[in-house]
């Protein structure tokens, strides 16, 4: 019996990861012109006060030369030392704080809206080289697929959140990454490994039950 339930508890786990990878995964189904054109128009629908402030030219270029692939982005922050919002952002003076402060609040929902496109940040450091400028961070996120990221530039809650974004940020770069995608071979190592614990566990709570069982 128990054998029984170990043998449905790792199917079970490898359903569970099948689904995960299915979703995780990018679909290799590049942007087709019309999609580029339509999400193109929704960032640009967005408030400008301050909203997403992108380069229309070189964002289009960019989703035009989708190749249905997963990427890395390498960010640069340099915050303000005091958070500059913008008049009328609906933020009391008293809240504004540190430029870092401010880019925390961007954060918290950026967070939010990789979650939901299977994306995220795989390293963040606040030690820099010098010789590669002044900065105050560094962030590595892995996005699924240049869909995603357009998506999310084009939700409401990424506009609105700009507003804390740029009274935090002086200046950003950002480098476009390709290659191994080491996360998801990372993630795949540690769903096996949970389903090899759990397996373990349930063995182990089974043969103490027996034992139990035999000595009352």
């Amino acid at each position: 019996m128990g054998n029984k339930v170990a043998g449905l508890l790792l199917a079970l786990i490898g359903f569970v990861l099948v689904l995960f990878l299915f979703w995780y995964s990018p679909t290799s189904e590049k942007l087709s012109t019309a999609e580029v054109d339509d999400l193109i128009g929704q960032i640009q629908s967005q408030p400008k006060a301050p909203g997403g402030q992108h380069d229309i030219p070189a964002l289009r270029q960019f989703l035009n030369e989708d190749d249905g692939q997963a990427f890395y982005t390498v960010n640069l922050y340099k915050y303000y030392a005091q958070a500059r919002y913008q008049y009328g952002s609906g933020m009391p003076k008293e809240s504004e704080g540190t430029g870092r402060q401010a880019f925390d609040r961007f954060s918290q929902v950026m967070v939010g809206l990789l979650v939901k496109h299977a994306s995220h940040p795989i390293f963040g450091s606040d030690w820099i080289d010098t010789n590669i400028g002044e900065w105050d961070r560094l962030v590595i996120v892995r996005y699924r697929s240049r869909r995603d990221i357009a998506q999310i530039f084009a939700s409401d809650e990424f506009a609105q959140a700009s507003s804390h974004k740029w009274a935090g940020l002086e200046k950003n770069q950002r480098f476009l990454v390709k290659g191994l995608h080491i996360p998801e071979l990372f993630l795949i190592a540690i769903l096996i490994l949970v389903g090899i614990v759990a397996v373990a566990l349930y063995r182990v709570f089974s043969q103490f039950r027996e034992k139990r069982r035999v000595s009352k």
